[in-house]
């Protein structure tokens, strides 16, 4: 049984996927095999899952780096030992887990200390002395005694009888030469041998791609894999090779069998909120869903009453009374930091306990909305409440999460990027040393579509596939590319999702550490989730930063508080803009397909809206000319049956929704909403035997309440048709509420909302282009930015124009910016000479002043009808002039700085400006100190009082004179000087 094989997951190690592990044990008959990847565990939930599946018993490993020193230097070879860990049971796999995490998190190179080994090595198999292990290379340099030590060292980290030797045998020299006295200490200590393989490929006719693709990171790996022999032998040849060692082969499947592990799939670990008193979590759940819905609504009505007990009920026999209560939290602590949230998102907004505890902003009875379609009791799912913060402030809703419940419980979910087409090919180029011309000339006739494959590339593109059967090069550029391609290649953290857990995650899942040190999930969300952890999506929506932005705007422009519980759903204006697709920066509503149902339907209410979200997709867009003609009365509304016209009147007889087609068959056939969310699922997944057994459950159950079969049945055909039609009123719901929004500020606050909408635009110029168009389309002007009058990004003047911000101009960054807007918060830039003479240059760099003259933001400090080159004129004179402020100003700080460090010249309580003047000269040093002498003997002409300071302008440096060349300041002394140094070169200052 293979107990050494590296997968993908061992970035650019090896050419193996993880099913090609499985595959390849199954098919050469190995009961089991190991995955052991260079510190990491990336991949091991999904082989050990695929292996279960494939009736093959899976091992999880690792190899680790082990320092051996508690601060071990990155570069030194001999500061680590390398040894291959594995799981015994559930109590190894967490430990290999806290190991991984460790080894993660352990900078600047992946590793653990013995120590840290010594203290998670209960439950682990711990294999040494493998080839490129420390302790196989004192065996190669002959020192046995050294060796012996190391050994030693190792062994006293690991319990008895869990240490094994590794006996590998690829046919290498440094092999040969080590194995001897491996075996020879191994014997000694009577540590038994396990006859192992250093997998990294399929088969021999990998070995050189594998060489290749491993080079690009190790410049050794021509050495380290020089013969073809890492492949996954099979039982044959790891016997033939192990013939003389029959017991080290024999031990493999014992040790296989002891790390045999079960790990509990799909148990739920849901998060615990901490309540006050020891109270449980229900009773929590309960009293603030009803306390929240009284706020909402008031007096409860009945209907209210019993959806909401029933809502309840729900929620608490499934066990999720915590997670309502720990997503109400996060979103309470957002709305108290004045963070704001979305209204909803995916099928929450159907929650009446949801809307009660301000989850979600939506009313689902309003709306129409079905608790059914979030959570049925029928059909066990995990809940789902995703939620949607304003974008520049989404991170500070994590950090709070993770402070709240402890960062060992918190962790984002994380990713990995593959190498796609493109990357592949330029990889196999770097990999074949391949011209640079012709692989960029290949990657580029990639067709630029997602997830383009090199198969499809060949299969679609005509020229693509004529470069590649007319060059022999570039054939064999495609046939690496192929080798390498979607190989799993870095790490990365998905882009909303978060765990919260009720134990430590690391018991469970070994964690990365982000840049920030923010725990990140080795393995991918759904590795996550079938460990049982419940995802939740915290995304960052960039129109709610637009709302906040427009909103401050106005605040700050006008004095008015948009109050959003008092805005007219109906307001007309808002529905004016729509009907006339007047729609840019709209949710939802930009695009021209969306544009285009706008102008024809027309719409005049918020259900008008959702439908509009709902209907523009391919299939059902084909039913937009039927309801654009319902509602304009150009034809007439008509109802499969008249019980159905409560159900579809709000969308002129047409199903759009998929509550639609579960209200039906509550109504016609009696099904309760759990069994018709059941049923709207299996019918649309168009099976025969599923819809013939459906098709006899509805018409029964239709005919048993008074409806013809011949109804009946054409109800069903009528669902049938648009199972996959049917769009999530939930969802449409809620981004309608965005939509609606969006074009209220756009049609009452316009100027704001421009303003808000090209500051998030900044970096995309096609859309700055479009949106200033948009703005002086409506007659407001757009003026060029400004460094007295603009802000960061795009703001509203007093007459109602736009300014452009600083950071649209380009090759001006963000410090640059801050550095700007913090020296005119000090007071304003009385000139441009002033501006110059203020800034840093190395924070506003030449680079970016071009820029910001180009751009305009200087304008106000030239005459109006200077033309560019009499603007670049002064401009440079300008910045000559501040230059040279600089360097005296920079020279007198120098002096000032002496006079406190000099005990002999300190004046310290006498006040600054009784002191006298000091004569500066800058000079350029040359001929070998030459200008500094003819400064010296003119200064010994005129002896005084009058302390000198130097400043030379080639080095930078400066210093005070001794009391030997003090002077006594006259013309004569000033004009000698200048003579040698250059008129404006000596100053009295």
């Amino acid at each position: 049984m293979h107990l050494h094989v590296h997968t993908a997951f061992s970035f650019r190690e090896s050419l193996l996927r993880v099913e090609d592990v499985v595959l390849a044990a199954k098919r050469c008959g190995m009961r089991a095999v190991a995955v052991t990847d260079t510190n990491a565990m990336y991949g091991a939930l999904q082989f050990y899952r695929l292996a279960r599946q494939e009736g093959v018993a899976p091992v999880l490993g690792m190899q680790l780096s082990l320092a051996l020193e508690e601060e071990p230097s990155a570069r030194a070879r001999a500061s680590f030992e390398t040894a291959v860990v594995l799981a015994r049971g559930m109590g190894g796999y967490r430990r290999l887990t806290r190991l991984a995490t460790t080894a993660r998190w352990n900078r600047p190179v992946p590793h653990v200390t013995l120590r840290e080994l010594a203290a998670c090595s209960d439950d682990l198999v711990v294999l040494v002395g493998g080839p490129e292990s420390r302790l196989f290379d004192l065996l190669v340099q002959g020192d046995e005694e050294a060796a012996e030590r190391h050994l030693c060292q190792l062994a006293n980290a690991v319990p008895a009888g869990q240490l094994y030797a590794e006996l590998q045998d690829h046919g290498l020299l440094r092999e040969r030469e080590g194995l001897p006295g491996l075996i020879r200490l191994a014997k000694r200590f009577a540590i038994p041998l396990v006859a192992t393989h250093d997998v990294r490929y399929l088969s021999r006719a990998d070995a050189p791609w594998h060489r290749a693709y491993a080079g690009l990171n190790q410049v050794d790996a021509a050495e380290r894999f020089a013969v073809d022999e890492f492949h996954f032998a099979t039982q044959a040849e790891m016997a033939d090779r192990f013939a003389h060692f029959p017991d080290a082969i024999a031990r493999t499947a014992d040790i296989a069998e002891m790390c045999a592990l079960d790990l509990p799939l799909h148990q739920v670990r849901m998060p615990r909120y901490p309540t006050k008193d020891g109270r449980r979590a229900d009773e929590v759940l309960r009293e603030a869903a009803r306390a929240g819905a009284v706020k909402r609504y008031g007096a409860l009505s009945p209907d209210v009453e019993a959806r909401l007990a029933h809502e309840l009920d729900v929620i608490c026999s499934m066990g999720y009374a915590d997670y309502f209560l720990v997503v109400a939290d996060f979103i309470r602590h957002a709305h108290q930091q004045g963070i704001s949230t979305g209204p909803g998102r995916g099928s929450a907004a159907g929650s009446l306990v949801a809307y009660a505890l301000r989850i979600t902003d939506v009313d689902p009875i309003r709306h129409k909305l079905l608790f059914e379609r979030f959570l049925n009791p029928a059909r066990v799912s995990l809940p789902d409440i995703d939620t949607d913060f304003e974008y520049e402030r989404r991170g500070e809703i994590i950090r709070y999460v993770m402070e709240k419940y402890g960062r060992d419980h918190v962790a984002q979910i994380g990713t990995f990027g593959t190498l796609q087409a493109r990357a592949a090919l330029r990889d196999a180029g770097r990999m074949l040393g391949a011209d640079p011309a012709l692989v960029d000339r290949l990657a580029k006739l990639v067709p630029g579509v997602v997830h383009a494959s090199l198969d499809g590339a060949y299969a679609e593109s005509q020229p693509f596939r004529a470069l590649v059967d007319g060059s022999p090069e570039a054939r064999r550029l495609f046939e690496a590319a192929k080798r390498i391609e979607d190989l799993p290649h870095h790490t990365s953290i998905h882009a909303a999702g978060v765990i919260i857990s009720p134990e430590p995650i690391a018991d469970w899942i070994p964690l990365d550490a982000a840049a920030d040190d923010t725990p990140v999930t080795a393995y991918p969300m759904e590795d996550v989730e079938a460990l049982g952890f419940v995802k939740m999506d915290f995304l960052g929506l960039k129109t709610l930063t637009l709302i906040d932005r427009c909103l401050a705007s106005i605040r700050r422009r006008t004095g008015v508080t948009v109050d959003w519980r008092q805005v007219d759903e109906g307001d007309p204006a808002t529905y004016a803009l729509l009907s006339r697709a007047d729609t840019n920066g709209v949710f939802q509503l930009e695009s021209a397909g969306m544009r285009r149902v706008l102008r024809e339907l027309r719409p005049t209410s918020l259900d008008d809206v959702i439908a509009v979200i709902s209907l523009n997709r391919p299939g059902p867009m084909e039913n937009i000319p039927a309801f654009c003609d319902a509602k304009h009365g150009r034809r007439p509304v008509t109802y499969p049956h008249p019980d159905l016209e409560p159900i579809l009147a709000d969308t002129y007889g047409v199903i759009v929704y998929q509550e639609q087609i579960m209200q039906i068959a509550s109504r016609m056939a009696g099904f309760s909403l759990a069994e018709a969310d059941l049923l709207r699922r299996a019918v649309s997944k168009k099976k025969r035997e599923i819809l013939d057994e459906e098709r006899s459950r509805f018409v029964e159950g239709c005919v048993r309440r008074g409806y013809s079969e011949e109804t009946a049945r054409e109800v069903y055909d009528l669902i049938v048709r648009f199972a996959d039609y049917g769009f999530n009123r939930s969802h449409a719901a809620a981004y309608a509420v965005l939509a609606f929004r969006t074009a209220y500020l756009r049609a009452h606050f316009l100027p704001d909302f421009l303003a808000a909408l090209l500051t998030l635009s900044m970096g995309m110029p096609e859309k700055i282009r479009l949106y200033e168009q948009d703005a002086r389309r409506n007659g407001i002007a757009v003026r060029p930015p400004s460094v007295q009058l603009s802000d960061r990004g795009y703001t509203v003047e007093e007459d109602g124009s736009l300014r452009a911000g600083l950071i649209s101009v380009r090759n001006v960054g963000e410090a640059a910016v801050d550095h700007i807007l913090s020296l005119r918060a000090e007071r304003p830039f009385a000139s441009l000479a002033d501006f110059l003479r203020r800034i840093e240059p190395r924070i506003v760099n030449r680079k970016a002043l071009d820029s910001l003259l180009a751009a305009g933001a200087f304008d106000e400090f030239f005459p109006d009808n200077a033309s560019n080159k009499v603007r670049q004129q002064m401009f440079e004179e300008a910045l000559a002039r501040a230059e040279d402020s600089r360097q005296w100003a920079a020279l007198d700080l120098f002096v000032e700085a002496e006079m406190q460090q000099t005990a002999s010249r300190d004046r310290e309580g006498e006040p600054s400006a009784s002191r006298p003047k000091r004569l500066y000269i800058r000079y350029r040093s040359r001929g070998g100190g030459q200008v500094l002498r003819e400064i010296q003997r003119v200064l010994a002409m005129s002896p005084g009082e009058t302390e000198v300071a130097l400043y030379d302008a080639s080095t930078g440096r400066a210093r005070l004179l001794g009391s030997r060349y003090r002077v006594r300041v006259t013309e004569d002394l000033i004009a000698a000087l200048e003579e040698r140094v250059g008129l404006g070169n000596v100053r009295l200052r």
